[in-house]
């Protein structure tokens, strides 16, 4: 009799819309894909992927993770998947022991970056990294094959025994769709639009995309312009994304109006691949621990050339003099001389830079490569190939 197709599951939290791609690809290999996450979950019903919404919340709070806990045991055990594979930290730390209780026997976590708690030097975040490590510690023990996105989080892992060893693998970003990329490519009437919108013609432009929050390196990027258009008073510096109101990590937008002057502040757009379409150079000075950015992907398969900062994650998509350069976090003074030096680089060098970073993109974290390995991963986990 012909195997049923294995059941597999994403978990995620209030984005976990961005797996949608990756399950896409994974129900055209023959899997039978669902998704549970803390968010409304349209995309997922207009695709035909089954979709459940649960509670999540974000803080620490014992009581609202015990009844997360709950919540996820009764889907899993009604429902049966044979594998659920958890992505962000709040769900790697619930989801697979939820599942192990659940009797489900496929049980994948993926550690989309450390953030937060080993981004900041805050007495906060230096009080929660035990905490952290603990309850990955403990995570790890319900937890099958756990998934880096980026060498450095794997090494800390394994150096602080936070996983086994053998139930650890490698496999970078979470795959960027190529293919959507392409099609959705802007026109070159778009770009002319957009050039005339934004009174760029024939300036350099340099853009930067996050949410205005502090270790994005918003503060950075604001200070380095001003210093730029100092030496180089025709360029263009771009500023795209949300602006946060939570907490102190925000940068206030009236902070960044004060820049306006050397900073064009657009806000959220959906036009980003029209936006990197008129960029000549890609910059995130983020000192935030992420598995490994995804704008930063996104900016190398469009073909430009990219500066960001030497930490775990970027330092996976920038090879410093190659196809970017890479800058010590925190220090606006590197990121204005880096921005310089490639604005002072012939077009010709710009452009070699900017198609290796679109090559190394394609090769090493594009859609299918990813959906491939974890293939490979659900299906040994599922009994059905050799681990």
């Amino acid at each position: 009799a012909e195997m049923p197709p294995i059941k597999v599951w994403h978990i995620g939290g209030e984005d976990v819309r961005f797996r949608l791609p990756l399950l896409l690809a994974l129900r055209r290999r023959g899997f039978d894909v669902g998704a549970v996450g803390s968010e409304e979950g349209g995309g997922f019903r207009r695709d035909n992927v089954p979709y459940w919404r649960y509670t999540l919340v974000r803080r620490l709070s014992p009581l609202a993770d015990l009844k997360t806990i709950r919540q996820l045991h009764r889907l899993f055990a009604e429902h049966r998947p044979d594998v659920i594979h958890a992505f962000d930290t709040k769900p790697t730390i619930l989801a697979p022991a939820a599942a192990a209780r659940a009797g489900v026997p496929g049980r994948v976590s993926t550690i989309t970056g450390m953030g937060y708690v080993f981004s900041s030097n805050s007495p906060l975040a230096l009080a929660l990294r035990p905490a952290y490590r603990l309850m990955q510690t403990w995570a790890a023990r319900s937890t099958g094959i756990t998934i880096f996105q980026n060498s450095d989080d794997r090494e800390y892992f394994l150096r602080k025994r936070m996983v086994r060893p053998g139930r650890d693998r490698l496999v970078r970003g979470s795959g960027i769709d190529i293919e959507e990329m392409l099609r959705t490519r802007p026109s070159q009437e778009d770009l002319l639009a957009l050039r005339r919108e934004l009174k760029l013609d024939g300036r350099p432009v340099v853009t930067m995309i996050a949410r205005l929050v502090a270790e994005k390196g918003v503060r950075e990027y604001l200070e380095a312009a001003g210093r730029v258009r100092k030496e180089r008073p025709d360029t263009v510096f771009l500023l795209v994304g949300p602006a946060e109101s939570e907490g102190s990590r925000a940068v206030p937008i009236e902070e960044v109006r004060r820049k306006a002057g050397d900073v064009l502040y657009l806000g959220p757009r959906s036009d980003v691949p029209a936006i990197l379409g008129v960029s000549d150079l890609f910059v995130l000075p983020s000192y935030y621990r992420e598995g490994v950015p995804r704008v930063l992907l996104e900016a190398g398969a469009a073909g430009l050339p990219l500066v960001a900062t030497q930490m775990p994650g970027c330092r996976d998509v920038v090879k410093d003099g190659w196809n970017g350069l890479l800058v010590p976090p925190r220090d606006a003074g590197r990121l204005a001389a880096a921005i310089l030096r490639m604005l002072g680089a012939s077009r010709e060098e710009r452009e070699a830079m900017g198609s290796r970073a679109r090559s190394h993109v394609l090769e090493h974290f594009g859609l299918e490569r990813v959906a491939d390995a974890y293939a490979e991963i659900y299906e040994a986990l599922a009994g059905r190939s050799a681990i």
